[in-house]
């Protein structure tokens, strides 16, 4: 019988049905919809090499299965048997592909399993920006159009933009810029008011004499690497979570046990002190949430990004 090898996890298991005691019997495909190199591939990667380590006899493979800015890997799992056997790296686009790219698929077709990284949505100014607040910024946007830097019409930044809209009095000017190094331009070089960025990009460029501020992030609570910036709920805005999400999902009717012991698998990876430094030297910083805790996550954009998509008119 192959099994979990730590004792928390054989705990857990013995207590369970026969099938998810059996499971894995084989090795799993940890599908990512996406080319090799990108940030779906590389965390899937450092993941699975240390997921291995755990497993008896049996291991994770990571398959690429690229196309359609995702929507090939993503209904290849969706139809996948559901046995555990089939996983998918699961981002963002899970949401928002079947209205912005008509995907054959809901995310409801999907079983979050846990999260292992959260990005969330900043608004960062240039280092020498007269907004020293987010209330300053936001008062000013009331009266000016402020432009704002987004990394491309349609993504999820520009639809963080969107969102502050719809639950402020305000309206940005969007600049859509192709390339990290020229929102970096556009804002250090004093070219924008403001963008909207994940913390992961912002932050390298926040303090020590970078060229941005970050106002205000889009998450439950601050930031552990900067607790004096803002939650968007601190300073009025009400949107509780806007992130870039990465994490694992498998097909809907996979049973529940089958899908505890994945998120107790990837509990355990996160536990494990090589992988936390191998996360933080690619740039993504770790996290852990289980199968509620992801779910909560996923519904949250959903509801947001669902609405926003049909008002703004960028579904097909």
């Amino acid at each position: 019988m192959k099994t979990l090898t730590l004792a928390a996890t054989l705990a857990a298991v013995m207590t369970a049905p026969l099938f998810a005691q059996t499971y894995p019997e084989k090795d799993i495909d940890l599908v990512v919809p996406f080319d090799a190199g990108g940030s779906g591939d590389v965390t899937s990667r450092i993941i699975a090499e240390t997921a291995n380590t755990l497993l008896d006899g049996v291991e994770i493979n990571v398959v690429n299965r690229a196309g359609g800015g995702g929507v090939v890997g993503q209904t290849f799992v969706s139809k996948a048997k559901p046995d555990g056997y089939t996983i998918l790296a699961m981002t963002s686009s899970v949401v928002t592909n079947p209205q912005m790219k008509g995907a054959p698929y809901e995310v409801t077709d999907f079983r979050p399993v846990a999260l292992y990284n959260l990005d969330p949505e900043v608004i960062a100014v240039p280092a020498d920006s007269p907004f020293e607040t987010a209330e300053d910024f936001l008062a000013a946007a009331k009266d000016e159009t402020m432009n704002v830097v987004v990394a491309g019409i349609a993504t999820s930044h520009h639809m963080s933009g969107l969102a502050i809209e719809r639950v402020t009095d305000i309206k940005f000017n969007y600049i859509p810029t192709k390339g990290f190094g020229a929102r970096v331009q556009a804002i250090a070089g004093g070219h924008a008011d403001a963008a909207l960025w994940p913390l992961g990009e912002a932050a390298g460029q926040a303090g020590n004499g970078g060229g941005v501020r970050i106002l205000a992030i889009a998450s439950e609570e601050r930031s552990a690497d900067f607790p004096d910036v803002p939650t968007f709920e601190e300073v009025g805005i009400d949107i509780p979570i806007w992130a870039t999400f990465r994490g694992w999902a498998v097909p809907k009717d996979t049973p529940d046990e089958v899908v505890k012991t994945l998120s107790d698998l990837m509990k355990s990876v996160y536990d494990t002190p090589e992988y936390i430094e191998k996360m933080d030297a690619s740039g993504y910083g770790a996290v852990y949430r289980d199968a509620e805790g992801f779910s909560f996550v996923v519904d949250s954009y959903a509801e947001q990004t669902s609405v926003i998509i049909e008002e703004a008119g960028l579904g097909q």
